[in-house]
C-alpha cells in the first residue's frame, strides 16, 4: 500500500497542490502558496538584531496598518 501525500491549500487564493511544498508564516502559521509570502528583515528586540523570516501576505498588511 503506496501513501499519497496530503494536499495543502493556501489560506489566502485557495490554491491547492500535493506537487510542492507550502510555506508556513513565522506569525500565523498557517500555509500559503510562494506567491503570498515574502521575506522581511525583522528586529528581534532580544538581541537587538534584524532577522530574516517569512511572513504571509496577511500578516504583512497587518504590520503595515
Amino acid at each position: 500500500m503506496t501513501e499519497d501525500p496530503s494536499a495543502w491549500m493556501c489560506h489566502i487564493c485557495n490554491y491547492r497542490s500535493t506537487s510542492e511544498e507550502g510555506i508556513a508564516c513565522s506569525r500565523c502559521y498557517k500555509i500559503s502558496c510562494r506567491q503570498h509570502f515574502r521575506t522581511v528583515p525583522l528586529l528581534n528586540p532580544e538581541s537587538g538584531l534584524y532577522e530574516f523570516v517569512r511572513i504571509c501576505a496577511l500578516c504583512e498588511l497587518k504590520d503595515i496598518s
